[in-house]
C-alpha cells in the first residue's frame, strides 16, 4: 500500500498517533486501531450512524477490515491539547474517498482516543 503523509509528525506525539491510526485503518489492522481506543469511545459517522463503546467499534472494524486501501494520502494532520484532526484521500480498487476526521483524546496528556467524528465522500 502506498502512503503519503506529512513528514513532520515525529515532533508531535498526537500527530504521530493520528498518522499511524489512519495507516492502520487503510490496512485493515484492527489490533493497531483498537490499541488507541478508550473504553468509552464513540465514533460518529456524520450522516450515517454513531457507534458507542469499545466492543461495538471493534466489532464494526472487524466487519469492514477486508476493505483495504491501495493508497492513503494524508493531506493534513493537526493537534492541539486533547483534540486532533486529519484529512486525506483513501483509494480503493474502484473508489476514492475523501475524508475529514476529528478526534478527541480522553485528556490532553492521554494517548487514548475517546471520540471520532468522520465526514467522508466518494470523489
Amino acid at each position: 500500500m502506498k502512503v503519503i503523509a506529512p513528514q513532520d509528525c515525529d515532533n508531535a506525539p498526537k500527530r504521530r498517533i493520528i498518522r499511524d491510526l489512519n495507516i492502520a485503518f487503510a490496512k485493515g489492522d484492527v489490533k493497531a486501531l483498537s490499541d488507541q481506543f478508550h473504553k468509552d469511545i464513540e465514533w460518529e459517522m456524520i450522516g450515517d450512524k454513531t457507534i458507542s463503546g469499545y466492543d461495538a467499534v471493534v466489532e464494526y472494524l472487524e466487519k469492514i477490515k477486508s476493505s483495504k486501501a491501495n493508497s492513503l494520502e494524508l493531506k493534513q494532520i493537526i493537534s492541539h491539547g486533547k483534540h486532533a484532526a486529519a484529512s486525506g484521500i483513501l483509494c480503493f480498487n474502484t473508489e476514492k474517498i475523501a475524508f475529514h476526521d476529528f478526534y478527541e483524546f480522553s485528556s490532553a496528556g492521554s494517548d487514548k482516543i475517546k471520540r471520532i467524528s468522520s465526514m467522508a465522500t466518494s470523489i
